[in-house]
């Protein structure tokens, strides 16, 4: 055989002819690559073995490209190592795998039921539960159902249900529907009043409350009154005796209630002093409806005006401010008038300390300052128009809502 030297030339050395041979390999393996630059041509993964050589190519950037020791090196030489790693334990080569392309991201059609439906079936089916559950919570017994429970039920499942005739009673005075319990049903409130145990004062107190709502003060206010009378009577039961009566704006209640004012009891005794002031009042306002001032005319006005005075300097702040409140803002009495403008002050109202020594807290001292903006309003009229002027760019927004509401109403007037 000959060969042929890459000069033309005939070659004789055997040796010369490996050479001749080793370089023309080199060669077409250096063009090969320059052909198709493996590591950026879009074709399909084989591999290519020259002399030892492994040559790789596949698509750009895919992340099975193998840079083994067998391949071309970063700097664009062929590696002259063996590729043994790609030798099957049998001594073969690996065949060559051919690699389909990586499929792109999902449509939005294949999207929608995970980032939209299942979401929406999920709240779904949270409404459903809530409306569920809701209608399940909701009470809609009547009188004489609640009645009923109340006389058979047990434990706490009678205060329970005491609760809910009181709030009943509640809506159907705020509906107007008078009366809100018949004869026979405000006997038999009467009759549960008086069979619970000495045990169960909170079971009365709601009891005695959707009594003064009954609508029946024939039957009602002689009994709270005699409960009222009794001296060995639970604060918390007394209370709500004595809010029940004004709540049935019986006149016949006003001389007990007065009476209730000035008596002295134990610690929290001035709270059912208070009660008692706001019941006669609110049983006064009732017989006197849609007026301004609606008990200027009232024969009995003299008498609670005469009650109501030296509660101003009480000891117990909730009983003076709000007694000199009331006398502005439904009698026209100045008696508390010096109480009221000091409560304009947000200084003052900063000084006040009430049980165990605790400060007025920011929503006391709103309610306190409209409260004596109100009352002041009531007792002079136009003259208060320099202090809502003040008060209308007030820090307080409410403050300030009270004070342009009562200037609209100073200029309604003139």
């Amino acid at each position: 055989m000959q060969v042929v030297d890459v000069d033309g030339s005939l070659c004789l050395n055997p040796f010369d002819c490996l050479r001749a041979i080793h370089i023309i390999q080199s060669v077409f393996v250096k063009e090969l690559t320059k052909a198709y630059k493996p590591f950026s041509s879009k074709v399909f993964r084989f591999f290519l073995s020259v002399d030892g050589v492994k040559v790789v190519t596949g698509v750009s950037g895919d992340s099975e490209l193998s840079s083994s020791s067998g391949g071309i090196g970063s700097d664009g030489e062929i590696n002259t190592h063996a590729a043994g790693g790609d030798i099957d334990p049998a001594g073969e080569p690996q065949r060559a795998v051919s690699v389909p392309p990586r499929r792109g991201g999902k449509t939005f059609l294949e999207l929608f039921p995970q980032l939209f439906l299942f979401p929406l079936l999920i709240v779904i089916v949270l409404v459903l539960v809530y409306v569920f559950f809701g209608a399940i919570a909701a009470d809609n017994r009547g009188v004489g159902d609640l009645l009923r429970d109340i006389r058979i039920g047990g434990g706490h499942s009678r205060q329970q249900d005491a609760h809910a005739l009181a709030k009943l009673l509640v809506r159907k005075q705020e509906q107007r529907e008078d009366p809100y319990l018949n004869g026979d049903e405000t006997r038999e409130l009467i009759q549960l009043v008086e069979n619970a145990a000495s045990g169960e004062d909170e079971l009365r107190g709601y009891l005695v409350l959707a009594l003064g709502r009954s609508g029946q003060p024939d039957l009602s206010v002689p009994f709270l009154l005699d409960l009222l009378a009794q001296k060995d009577l639970a604060e918390d039961l007394r209370q709500e005796t004595i809010y029940g009566l004004g709540l049935s704006g019986n006149s016949k209640a006003i001389l007990p209630l007065l009476d209730e004012i000035e008596r002295q009891g134990g610690e929290h005794s001035w709270q059912s002093r208070a009660f008692a002031i706001a019941s006669v009042v609110n049983i006064l306002v009732r017989d006197n409806p849609g007026k301004e001032r609606p008990l200027a005319d009232d024969p009995r006005v003299g008498v609670v005006v005469q009650k109501l005075k030296p509660q101003v300097n009480d000891s117990r702040r909730e009983i003076s401010w709000n007694t000199a409140f009331l006398l502005a803002m439904y009698f026209g009495d100045d008696s508390g008038e010096m109480i009221l403008r000091d409560m304009l002050s947000w200084d003052f109202l900063g000084e006040q300390r009430g049980d165990n020594d605790n400060a007025l807290t920011p929503a006391q001292k709103e309610a306190w300052m409209c409260q004596a903006l109100e009352g002041l309003y009531s007792l002079r009229g136009g003259g208060l128009k320099d202090v809502l002027e003040e008060k209308k760019s007030d820090r307080n927004m409410r403050v300030r809502n009270v004070a342009m509401r009562l200037l609209g109403k100073l200029e309604k007037k003139t």
